[in-house]
């Protein structure tokens, strides 16, 4: 069982509420939990609630008219997923899927934005919140359009260690997806990588071994390694 108030509290966006606030929020919680593959929601479904991620990791995702899964976002401890689509008053662009064993808190879209509306700091951090996914969307788009796919998978090894550590529990095909390549690429690149002693690869996981060269690769132009 999540302890709601607990939760809230070390999200970024609440850690400023009351206790009274806080207990507000909690009491329109609602848990739930998803195993491993398991959709939260659909691309096209009615943006009805605010998702806060408790545990786990969840991917945002869409298929390309050639039927290749693009990883558009991941989702962690804290992060709120929906929230774009209820303020834009549309459906929800991407398809949510557990990574993990996730467990989520769960707001009606009424009720979160009567709570906001009530407390103008949380809504200002909810503001900027939505300014910066937007901004990290339109940096990616721009590196998908601008990079090499070298530098794309090393921007996204290093946001990924500076977000969960050296150990990024994501396989060679989630990276793939998530940089919009093949997986063949991928491997390619990674082995490449292995090779210069960059990172290794274990079960499902990847871990950085030297994040300062991966950095220098992910700076570009693309460099020999």
């Amino acid at each position: 069982m999540i302890n709601k108030t607990q939760t809230l509290k070390a999200c970024e966006l609440f850690g400023d509420l009351s206790l009274a606030e806080h207990s507000k929020f909690a009491s329109v919680c609602r848990e739930m939990s998803f195993k491993r593959g398991e959709i939260i929601f659909q691309e096209g479904d009615r943006a009805g609630n605010i998702v806060i991620v408790a545990t786990g990791q969840v991917k945002a995702m869409r298929y390309t008219s050639e039927g290749m899964e693009l990883i558009v976002e991941i989702f962690g401890k804290c992060d709120i997923m929906g929230v774009i689509a209820v303020f834009a008053n549309e459906p929800h662009a991407h398809t949510a899927v557990a990574m993990t064993e996730v467990s989520t808190l769960v707001i009606r879209k009424d009720d979160f934005i009567e709570l906001i509306g009530s407390n103008i700091q949380t809504s200002m951090k909810v503001m900027r919140y939505l300014g910066q996914r937007i901004r990290n969307l339109q940096e990616k788009v721009q590196d998908f359009i601008s990079d090499k796919v070298e530098q794309r998978i090393a921007k996204l090894l290093v946001a990924l260690t500076k977000r969960m550590g050296k150990e990024i529990p994501f396989t060679r095909q989630e990276i793939a997806a998530m940089v919009g390549t093949s997986i063949e690429t991928a491997i390619r690149v990674t082995s490449r990588f292995k090779e210069a002693g960059i990172l290794k690869s274990s079960r499902g996981k990847i871990f950085v071994l030297n994040l300062e060269k991966l950095g220098i690769i992910a700076e570009g132009p693309p460099v020999k390694f």
